[in-house]
Parts: structure tokens; C-alpha cells; sequence
């Protein structure tokens, strides 16, 4: 698919009702690669590379989530798909999150595991990393090819989430925030989005890390097929 000037690469898989699977920052949809075959027994799952990262160019020379939320509407006009189920993990929790907020008319409901919407939502230590690799990425010199692409990824992260309590308060979809228990996110940050998204479930993974769901396929499963059921 082509938006703008960048094409966007996505994976089709399934049938029934649409489940957009929205990766994290720096990866593609093959972080979902051991959730496609499950999800594809109950949905039309369309597995997303989003502007920037993976198989999808970049096109732009500031990345923003109203950018990417826009690639999104445009796959389900090319589609055909009025209203869709969104699966996302760590940035793409927070862009599901985005999505919800601003787009509610075109999200059945919302699977948000890992997210955050305060750059500082994260642990002390990740957001001091986080904030390490932006100031390695500022030094790189200017005609190193991969230095717009890197930044623009990476300042999502920082300076790009455009989410407010205001707008988590306005969700309607039915939601769930899925963390691990030893998640990159602060747990008051996961608390809070739980108070402020109105009827929204929350569960934590014990043991768990961001990536609970990599380590273990199964759980995600679990979780998501009993969201799923009682909608």
C-alpha cells in the first residue's frame, strides 16, 4: 500500500471480523509471528510494518502518532473495513490508545499491553536509556543515511505520544491493558490509564516481562480469547 510518499508493507492473514496488530518501537509485525496463526482461527488479521520501521518507508521528515493513525485509516478505507479490533504492544499500545481517543467511530475494541501515555511512564532506567540512545542519535554525523529514520523512530518515544488524560478518559471501546510484572512501564502509569479509560480491565502478568508475550505465546492467548469472548 501506498500513502503519501512512503509505502507501507502488511500482512493478511485469516477471516472474520479485522484485528489490526500494531508492533513496538524499532520492530516490525514479525514480532507477532507467533500470534498470527492463532489469531487468523478467529479474525481477518492485518499485521502492520508502521511508517518507518520494518518493510515501510518513511516518507516524512517528522513521524508523528497523527501521521501513522492516518496510514491506519487509509488501510482500512483500501480495505473496506468500517471498524476493526486493535491489538498493540508498547508503541503500538500507545497508538491503539491514539487511535481510540481520536478515531473512536473506527475501533471495535482495544488490546493495549505494555503502553504508556507519559514519556515518562517508563521505569527510571529505560527512560534514562531511552534518552542515552535520542543524544547517541543526535551525534551521528548528518549525511549518515539512517540518522533521519533512527530519530524520528526513536523521538516517538519522547516527544511524539500526543496522548493526555483528557483523551484516555474519552475511550469507548472496551479495553485491556495487559502489562508484565516486571514491565518497562511504571506500574502507576498502568494504573492510571486503567482508572482513567471508562470500563477498561487490566491485568498483570506475573513474572512477566514487556515482552510477556514473546516469552510465552500461550498467555496472550489466554488473555485475549477471554477479552474477545465477552464482548
Amino acid at each position: 500500500m501506498k500513502n503519501g510518499k512512503a509505502k507501507l508493507f502488511y500482512q493478511v492473514g485469516g477471516s472474520g471480523d479485522a484485528l489490526l496488530l500494531l508492533h513496538g518501537n524499532g520492530e516490525s509485525s514479525d514480532i507477532f509471528a507467533q500470534q498470527f496463526p492463532f489469531f487468523t482461527k478467529y479474525f481477518t488479521v492485518y499485521a502492520l510494518d508502521t511508517r518507518g520501521h520494518g518493510r515501510s518507508e518513511l516518507g516524512v521528515k517528522r513521524l508523528t502518532f497523527k501521521q501513522i493513525a492516518q496510514d491506519i485509516l487509509a488501510l482500512l478505507d483500501k480495505e473496506g473495513i468500517q471498524r476493526i479490533h486493535v491489538l498493540g504492544f508498547s508503541d503500538g499500545g500507545n497508538l491503539g490508545l491514539y487511535l481510540a481517543a481520536h478515531h473512536p467511530e473506527r475501533i471495535a475494541s482495544l488490546i493495549a499491553m505494555g503502553a504508556n501515555y507519559e514519556a515518562d511512564g517508563l521505569t527510571d532506567d529505560c527512560y534514562e536509556e531511552t534518552l542515552g540512545r535520542y543524544e547517541e542519535l543526535l551525534a551521528l554525523p548528518d549525511f549518515d543515511p539512517e540518522k533521519t529514520q533512527l530519530l524520528c523512530v526513536h523521538k516517538l518515544m519522547l516527544e511524539e505520544l500526543d496522548l493526555s488524560a483528557a483523551d484516555l478518559s474519552r475511550i469507548q471501546a472496551p479495553t485491556l491493558l495487559l502489562a508484565g510484572e516486571y514491565d518497562l512501564i511504571r506500574d502507576d502509569q498502568t494504573e492510571a490509564m486503567h482508572r482513567l479509560i471508562p470500563g477498561s480491565q487490566k491485568y498483570i502478568v506475573p513474572g512477566g516481562s514487556h515482552g510477556f508475550f514473546v516469552d510465552d505465546p500461550k498467555v496472550l492467548e489466554r488473555l485475549a480469547k477471554k477479552f474477545y469472548t465477552s464482548l
